[in-house]
């Protein structure tokens, strides 16, 4: 949405050229009880499951061997307990591992109310037997029709830029580059294909590709976390400073104003009721009945 959508920071008309037609596909295909191991048979946590030595998904594989055992007791290890991270620290990686091992072993039994399980995570569970909805693959498809934002003097249009386009959006469980985005974009003049360490760009004219490998920060989403919170201060002591307005502070340090941000978040509720309606959603239709309606009523 941001790259496609939204108009250059030099860009003579800031209009920004929506989107038309959005549809979505995907469901939970594989993680779902149908699918559990016989081996496993009635167990649903990993620390209590005979299948579990054989399991991909054993939560004790993924928090203490891939990870903890590795020398990492940061994400996602600290998710199941923020403790850990300051045992590992003080008393050693056994010490850290037994905690870890304790946390993954909480379960719940037939007896225990569905409230009471649904309302915390389980990180030992098993997740066959788990009650998480989210879509294991997913495609979504962003369709932008031509934008005529001028006419020449017999009052056809002339696009600038503004043609139409196509989005394509991939989400899934099983690749060997989790958490991470991979990408492929078609110009009419070259290709860029990027990943998580590199940019390749290919120019159709003179046939010759450059790679360029960028500096890649630590921390989580690449560095992306500590890069927002930087730029997100760094607007704010503009702002508090005098110095420019908010909107501009926005642009300037954070790359996007508030508008695009919430039309990034809305075009996904959007997807969400394509996928589940099955049906083709027209943007400004639903903008209008899901986001205006809402808006004015408060």
């Amino acid at each position: 949405m941001w790259m496609l959508c939204s108009p250059g920071p030099n860009a003579d008309n800031a209009t920004p050229h929506l989107p038309s037609l959005i549809t979505s596909t995907g469901s939970r295909n594989f993680f779902r009880r149908e699918r559990k191991p016989k081996a496993a048979g009635s167990a649903t946590n990993c620390l209590s499951c005979a299948h579990e030595s054989g399991c991909d998904y054993s939560a004790k594989k993924i928090y203490l061997e891939r990870h903890l055992n590795n020398g990492n007791a940061d994400w996602p290890v600290k998710i199941v307990n923020p403790e850990i991270e300051d045992i590992y620290k003080t008393m050693g990686k056994e010490a850290a591992g037994k905690q870890l091992l304790k946390d993954l072993a909480e379960d719940y039994s037939v007896d225990t109310p569905t409230s009471e399980v649904e309302q915390r995570p389980w990180f030992g569970r098993c997740v066959w037997e788990s009650d998480n909805d989210v879509c294991d693959d997913q495609m979504v498809t962003i369709t932008w029709d031509d934008d005529s934002i001028a006419k020449d003097d017999d009052g056809l249009p002339l696009l600038y830029g503004r043609g139409a386009k196509t989005a394509q959006f991939h989400m899934i469980a099983f690749t060997e580059k989790q958490c991470e985005r991979r990408g492929r974009i078609y110009g009419t003049k070259g290709e860029i294909e990027y990943d998580s360490t590199s940019i390749k760009v290919h120019d159709f004219s003179t046939g010759q590709s450059k790679t360029h490998s960028p500096h890649i920060a630590g921390g989580g989403h690449g560095g992306g976390d500590e890069g927002l919170a930087r730029q997100f201060l760094m607007a704010i002591n503009a702002v508090d400073a005098g110095a420019m307005p908010a909107s501009d502070a926005q642009r300037q340090y954070l790359g996007c104003d508030l508008e695009e941000a919430f039309r990034s978040h809305a075009m996904v509720f959007a997807a969400e009721d394509a996928r589940t309606k099955r049906q083709v959603v027209d943007w400004k239709k639903w903008w209008a009945e899901s986001v205006e309606s809402q808006l004015h009523q408060r």
